[in-house]
């Protein structure tokens, strides 16, 4: 039945405890087990009403008018919120709440209460002049906003004049939200400090009504303040955009610490006037934001007001949905693509100078810059994985526009030269299609020669050393490559190969470009790019070191273009494979990491060619985790310093993949490589068919270890293929691929295919690269486990002899392929009986090297195992029993059972001697 209305109205707030719940009603805050639980105001509303008629049947009706007074509602809403009550009190085992048919609810069971604060006697009305509730000495002057729930006002203190914002709550029902402010502005003054970029929080009230949060006065609201100066549209591009950066640079800034914005939009962004006569522009509202990593509240003594179990790390759709990502209206999570999503609608409103137009088709005729239109593109993409990576790519987009344009200018200068020749050589009807590739080559290597006109133009140097350097650049692409490939020249009737063309091209240089340093380091550097596709690693170190010594002669040791192309000399050195080039690689990136200094701390490119170098150099030696570190800082530095390089980013992710499937990660490997695979920046057409077929034949390998041999079989052999097509049956790469062909053959048991290729592969490695070099090593040890795993083992113990005894020669004691190799063969020694070479070889083991290039646990467990097996075979079984028994049970620890090395020391250790060893 109805309440009687004459019944004087308890206007106290208590506190309600029951089980292990608790409900305060002053801070409208409910916790299971002391952990604050996220639900919406409304149910809250429901429980109060509830509890202080708890054991009576509270009406439909009566909660309709007390919890929707005024309101139009419909039924269900009612039905909603119990049923969202009763999911969080059943969590707790407290399923209180019990419906009485057609009539309404009852609270059950014995509850406690605590009376902490008093209700205002009826509905609060802010109006101007009115003294701020809990601020007496702020009256209030206008509202700012106005929502269901929430007021905003600008307060000021009559004597200083000073201003105040306060955010109300007078019901409670945006309580959460203005504590979730308070909280996340903490986060960012105690980690960022005082900045001019956010608006601060000076106070709040979350006791008693009416609630609210008192903040500084950051300004007009974007939209306001356009209107009011009408400064936008007197102001260029170049002026909007630095103002723009100041949004970014605070949204960036709030991403550093964890904090997702989550409603980016003009409103949300206030500007004031600086002392400085300048407009600062202020990030606020944060009322709706999410802290990706709630236990740093504890690291920085916050208490985590508003931050709630489900709040913190749910999901939701809210915000403005003009500036909502199209995965967040899809239900999925917030993240730093979708804020960088909303940031992208507002460039592009901001420099299509209109903040309430959408972002229809044909956006793009409202910015003239193509660059800019790039910009927006990437960072409003639909799908999230390829928008942007982070707010700090978008940033340096921007921030680098005046370069990038020159780049593009030069760009497209490079290219009308590469058309110009592809149609000089046409006309000349040459019968060698692929010499336009060779051209296209040259001409983009050449792409680099052309930042020294403008660099001559800064050291003040004359028009007519930049006309000279053109024409010159000219004359050896038209004569001195074209001319003798024409009819008539002295190529032509010989029909030349790639190779011949690049070296009829490199002996012409020193005549060329003999008084232009700089002319001839860009054109060597061109050149070393070219051989290194070739494959032909030798000619490229020694084109690059030609183009390292010119760039030093020209711009100086320190200068950047030469230390980049030190790094990139550094690479073709470890890509060399020789002990030699391993020790001049690691010497040149010490000294150009040391002259390079403090720059390589920062997000550049110089930095990105120091990490890209590194991971090569350690990548190359196989000590995994060194490359890895490096490799994960250059892929970090290339998305956000050079995102459209396609090259870099596929050899760096090609080699994140390849460590991955070193450290036993098949299945993440695999994800990786298949995703690259279908990425169109990876696409033939953007990388050649070469680089696809490196990333087909790892994922070869991949599907080889997980044992799926009739999957990795065709790729691998179709992969080998492109390669030897391309680069020829000799090359290093086309060797590396057929010896993964020959290894799937022998995963699969198939000893008539896998033997023949293995021996090719060794035999080719040897006549082209030598011996001693550490590539024809690892194939020979390779060709050892073939062998034996035939049926000749004498052959296959030669083999492994020679692989490690080389390794350890020629590559140091530490390396690791040696100690691979010497770990296989100990075993295979103690197989055949010979005992005491085995133990010898096992005592030079080291655990610490074999981790470097695999990161199977327990290596040191392993070692000792291979000790006790050789010694119980060999009749020691005082000796050996106890090392193999310690170190099988200490593997299987580690979680390691199924691993078939272990299976092999149990079966041991059963009594079979028969095992073999890894």
């Amino acid at each position: 039945m109805p309440r009687d209305p004459a019944v004087p109205r308890d206007t106290r707030l208590y506190r309600w405890r029951f089980g292990a719940v608790e409900f305060d009603e002053a801070r409208y805050e409910l916790r299971l087990a002391g952990l604050p639980v996220e639900i919406e105001h409304k149910p809250l509303q429901v429980l109060a009403l509830l509890l202080r008629h708890a054991g009576e049947v509270v009406t439909k009706e009566e909660l309709f008018d007390t919890v929707w007074a005024g309101r139009v509602t419909v039924d269900h809403v009612l039905a909603t919120a119990i049923g969202k009550l009763r999911k969080a009190l059943d969590a707790s085992g407290e399923g209180r709440i019990t419906t009485v048919p057609r009539i309404g609810y009852r609270f059950g069971g014995p509850v406690e209460r605590i009376a902490v604060g008093q209700r205002l006697g009826g509905e609060l009305k802010f109006e101007a002049g009115q003294p701020v509730p809990g601020r007496e000495h702020f009256l209030l002057e206008r509202p700012l906003a106005q929502t269901l729930g929430s007021e905003v006002w600008l307060a000021r203190q009559p004597r200083s004049r000073e201003s105040r914002v306060f955010k109300f709550s007078p019901g409670g029902e945006q309580l959460s939200a203005i504590k979730r402010e308070a909280t996340l502005m903490r986060v960012l003054r105690d980690t960022l400090g005082e900045r001019a970029d956010f608006v601060r929080v000076i106070d709040w009230n979350f006791e008693s009504e009416p609630y609210f949060l008192e903040c500084e006065y950051g300004g007009e609201a974007l939209p306001d303040w356009t209107a009011n100066h009408d400064l936008l549209a007197h102001r260029d591009q170049a002026e909007r955009l630095d103002f723009f950066l100041q949004i970014a640079r605070a949204v960036d800034a709030a991403h550093g610490v964890g904090v997702l914005h989550k409603d980016i939009k003009p409103a949300n962004v206030l500007v004031r006037q600086r002392p400085d006569g300048r407009w600062q522009a202020c990030l606020t509202d944060f009322g709706n934001s999410r802290l990706l990593q709630p236990e740093r509240l504890a690291e920085l003594g916050i208490t985590g007001l508003g931050l709630t179990l489900t709040g913190a790390g749910g999901s939701d759709g809210s915000g403005t949905p003009l500036y909502l990502a199209p995965e967040l209206i899809a239900g999925q999570p917030p993240t730093v693509r979708s804020d960088l999503y909303a940031l992208g609608i507002l460039l592009y409103q901001w420099m299509a100078g209109d903040l309430r137009r959408p972002m229809a088709p044909g956006w793009e005729r409202d910015i003239a810059d193509p660059l800019l239109v790039e910009d927006i593109t990437r960072a409003t993409d639909g799908d999230p994985s390829r928008r942007l990576g982070s707010v700090a790519e978008l940033i340096e987009r921007l921030s680098s526009l005046p370069r990038r344009r020159e780049d593009a200018q030069r760009s497209a200068a490079v290219e009308r030269a590469a058309q110009v020749a592809q149609r000089a050589l046409e006309q000349t009807q040459a019968r060698r299609p692929w010499i336009v590739a060779t051209i296209a080559v040259l001409s983009v290597g050449l792409l680099a020669s052309t930042l020294f006109w403008q660099r001559s133009e800064q050291q003040r140097r004359t028009a007519a050393m930049q006309a000279a350097r053109a024409e010159a650049v000219a004359r050896f692409l038209s004569d001195d490559l074209l001319g003798a490939l024409s009819p008539g020249g002295t190529g032509f009737e010989r029909d030349p190969g790639m190779r011949e063309v690049l070296e009829h091209a490199s002996a012409q240089i020193a005549d060329r470009f003999a008084d232009d340093p700089a002319m001839r380091g860009g054109v060597h550097a061109a050149l070393g790019q070219a051989w290194r596709t070739l494959g032909d690693r030798e000619r490229a170190v020694r084109h690059m070191q030609e183009a390292e010594r010119h760039y030093a002669l020209a711009f100086g040791e320190a200068d950047e273009l030469t230390l980049k192309t030190r790094y990139t000399l550094a690479r073709n050195l470890a890509y060399a494979n020789a002990a030699e080039q391993f020790a001049e690689a690691g010497r040149l990136l010490d000294a150009t990491d040391h002259a390079a200094g403090t720059r390589l701390q920062g997000d550049s490119e110089l930095a990105l060619e120091a990490a890209y170098a590194r991971g090569v150099f350690h990548f190359q030696q196989l000590q995994i985790d060194p490359a890895l570190e490096a490799y994960r800082r250059a892929d970090r530095l290339q998305r956000l310093v050079r995102p459209d390089d396609a090259l870099t980013a596929a050899t760096i992710r090609e080699n994140l993949a390849d460590a991955a499937l070193r450290q036993g990660d098949l299945k993440g490997a695999t994800a990786q490589l298949r995703a690259m695979l279908a990425d169109p920046l990876f696409d033939a057409g953007r990388i050649g068919e070469g680089k696809v077929a490196g990333h087909r034949i790892m994922l070869a390998r991949a599907l080889r270890n997980l044992g799926r041999y009739e999957e990795a079989l065709p790729l691998a052999e179709s992969a080998a293929a492109v390669t030897e097509r391309i680069l020829g049956p000799d090359d290093y790469s086309t060797l590396i691929q057929l010896s993964t062909v020959a290894s799937i053959h022998d995963y699969a048991g198939d000893c008539g295919q896998a033997l023949p290729i293995a021996r090719t592969v060794r035999e080719r490695m040897a006549a082209r690269y030598g011996e001693e070099r550490q590539a024809t090593l690892i194939e020979t040890g390779n060709l050892g486990f073939k062998e034996r795993d035939c049926g000749d083992r004498e052959a296959g113990l030669d083999y492994l002899r020679q692989a490690e005894t080389g390794l350890r020669k020629h590559y140091g004691e530490d390396n690791v392929a040696a100690h691979s190799f010497r770990y296989a063969l100990a075993n295979a020694l103690a197989d055949e009986g010979q005992y005491s070479e085995a133990l010898r070889m096992a005592e030079g083991l080291s655990a610490t090297a074999l981790t470097a290039g695999d990161s199977t646990p327990g290596w040191e467990h392993r070692l000792r195992a291979l000790r006790g097996r050789i010694l119980l075979l060999s009749g020691d079984a005082a000796a050996g029993l106890p090392l193999l028994t310690d170190a099988t049970h200490a593997l299987v620890a580690l979680g390691t059972e199924d691993d078939a090395d272990i299976a092999q020391l149990q079966a041991l250790l059963a009594g079979d001697r028969t095992v073999a060893g890894k």
